[in-house]
C-alpha cells in the first residue's frame, strides 16, 4: 500500500498562484466581454471562516481522541479526516489566491464605493481562505498516527515502563 504524503508548500504556492491569476483575470475578462463585474458580499468570507472553524474543531476533537486519549480510529473515519484536511488546504489555497487577486485588481479604485467594497470583501474572503488552509494543514498533521516511540513517552517526555492497556 502506498502512503499518503503531506501537502507540500510548493503545491500550495502553485495553487495560490493559479488562484491569483484567475482572480485577477476574471474581472478583466468580464469587462472585455461587456459584462458587469459582480460586487462581493460578506457571504464568502463568513462561509470560509465557518468552514475553517469546523475543520479546526474536527482537528481538535481528533487530536484529543487519537493523541491524548489514545483511542483507535476507524479506518473509514481516518480516511474521511485526511480527505477533509487535504481538500481544505488545497481548495483554501485556490480561493486565497482568487480572492486576493480579485481584491488587488481594485486596489487602485479603493476611493470609490464599489472599489472599496470589492477590496474589503475580497480581502476578508482571502484571509478566511488562509484560515481554511491553516486549519486543513493542522488537520492533516493531526491525522498522523503516533509512532511507537510517542506511545512510550509520558507527558513530561520521560519514558514510561507500563505497557498500554488494550481497549
Amino acid at each position: 500500500m502506498r502512503s499518503v504524503r503531506p501537502t507540500s508548500i510548493r503545491l500550495l504556492a502553485v495553487l495560490v498562484s493559479a488562484g491569483l491569476v484567475i482572480g485577477a483575470g476574471l474581472p478583466v475578462l468580464v469587462r472585455r466581454l461587456g459584462g458587469d463585474v459582480p460586487l462581493l458580499s460578506w457571504g464568502p468570507a463568513l462561509l470560509l471562516a465557518g468552514a475553517a472553524g469546523l475543520v479546526a474543531i474536527v482537528a481538535r476533537v481528533t487530536w484529543k481522541a487519537v493523541h491524548e486519549d489514545r483511542q483507535r480510529v476507524n479506518a473509514d473515519r481516518a480516511l474521511f479526516h485526511l480527505a477533509l484536511a487535504q481538500a481544505s488546504s488545497r481548495v483554501g489555497a485556490v480561493l486565497l489566491g482568487g480572492y486576493a487577486g480579485f481584491a488587488l485588481v481594485y486596489l487602485d479604485l479603493f476611493e470609490t464605493a464599489n472599489g472599496r467594497d470589492r477590496v474589503v470583501h475580497g480581502g476578508a474572503a482571502a484571509v478566511a481562505a488562509a484560515l481554511l488552509v491553516a486549519a486543513g494543514l493542522v488537520m492533516e498533521r493531526v491525522c498522523r498516527l503516533p509512532s511507537d516511540d510517542d506511545e512510550d513517552e509520558g507527558d513530561d517526555g520521560s519514558r514510561s515502563t507500563a505497557s498500554p492497556t488494550p481497549s
